[in-house]
């Protein structure tokens, strides 16, 4: 069972309390680069307000997350290519093996040959590794900005309730005010 972990960050001079499942030092990491955005975003005008600051941080994030996935798309396409690729020197040593048993006479030259493509199947099988590998990254990268995104979302939602709500008090007030000054 995974264990849930609560860790206090600050965003944008607010304390919050974060409870998730990674590590505190992934969650610290990503309260800083919200912080670091966010502050970025309201030094560059000053009137913003910090509903405004979160939803054009969200835009940016959201904005990150779209170029992100087409990234991983394009880096996906990539592999795909680079399977089929990888698919004709498996072809091609393969009718190297069957030329070698019937040409003995050429045997060490064929043998050349294969060892020679050999290292080719070992490099394209690392490099099939390193783009496994950053797949998953990108994956996950892209599982945190979606997660992030939406929370951002959400608080964007309860902050807009929540000045409606404001509003309406306060034409309320200025009703009961108008009232009792009649």
């Amino acid at each position: 069972m995974i264990t849930k972990k609560k860790v206090s960050v600050k965003i944008y001079g607010n304390e919050y309390t974060v409870i998730g499942d990674t590590s505190e030092d992934y969650i610290q990491y990503l309260a800083e680069k919200i912080d670091e955005i966010m502050k970025e975003i309201g030094g560059k005008n000053k009137r913003y307000s910090p509903t405004m600051t979160a939803v054009l941080t969200a835009l940016n994030l959201d904005d990150t997350l779209h170029k992100v996935t087409e990234e991983f798309e394009n880096l996906q396409e990539e592999l795909g290519k680079i399977k089929e690729e990888y698919a004709i020197p498996v072809e091609q040593l393969n009718n190297a093996n069957a030329e070698l048993e019937v040409i003995k006479d050429h045997y060490k030259a064929a043998q050349e040959a294969s060892t020679k493509n050999q290292m080719e199947i070992t490099k394209l099988s690392s490099e099939n590794i390193t783009y496994k590998d950053e797949l998953k990254n990108l994956k996950f990268e892209l599982d945190v900005s979606k997660n992030t995104s939406k929370d951002l979302q959400n608080k964007l939602f309860e902050s807009q309730i929540e000045l409606l709500k404001t509003k309406k008090e306060l034409e309320n007030l200025k009703l009961r005010t108008k009232k009792e000054s009649i």
